[in-house]
């Protein structure tokens, strides 16, 4: 079945773009993710 390639990396680009934008009703009060210091051995 052929399909546009195209078409298929510019709908997931619009997916990702979509799923990674701020949300107008969210606050950012707090942190979505705790700050931990991380140490690399």
């Amino acid at each position: 079945m052929p399909t546009d390639h195209y078409a298929v990396l510019r709908a997931l680009l619009r997916a990702e773009a979509a799923r990674n934008a701020p949300k107008p009703q969210a606050k950012q009060e707090k942190p979505q993710q705790p700050t931990q210091k991380r140490t690399g051995s």
